[in-house]
């Protein structure tokens, strides 16, 4: 499983800062927005033979653990075993069809999460503008 660590995290944590107690849930709401942008661009490059991996992918959560909050993206289900076969083995070794391809949820994971923060940030402001109705 990958873990993506996000930088630039000083925006955020006024953010949240500002959110107070509201600061976990305005959190998950905003990390699940992101997981399921990110799924998206999976779902555009996961291989597809019979649509049975792609169909697998699942955003699970958001789940706070204190001061924590997670969401996961998977695929496989029943059938891990090949989706890890497939995400790892790489085009030296496998034939796969463009768009698609191999680390077909690590690559877009990890291209997305590059302005995870900021976009974070937006949305965390956005739910405290909402909760105060303040409008820009």
């Amino acid at each position: 499983m990958a873990s993506i660590k996000v930088k630039n995290l000083a925006e955020l944590q006024k953010a949240f800062v500002l959110a107070g107690s509201d600061a976990p849930k305005f959190a998950a709401k905003a990390l699940l927005e992101e997981a399921q942008e990110a799924f998206i661009l999976s779902q555009a490059v996961v291989p597809v033979r019979y649509g049975i991996l792609r169909a697998s992918g699942v955003v699970h959560g958001p789940e706070i653990r204190g001061t924590r909050v997670f969401c996961d993206i998977t695929y496989g289900g029943p059938a891990a075993h090949y989706a890890v076969y497939v995400h790892e083995l790489p085009p030296s070794r496998a034939r796969h069809d463009p768009p698609t391809r191999w680390k077909y949820l690590e690559n877009p994971v990890r291209a997305y999460s590059k302005d995870m923060a900021e976009r974070m940030t937006i949305r965390v402001l956005d739910m405290i503008a909402k909760r105060f109705e303040i409008s820009g």
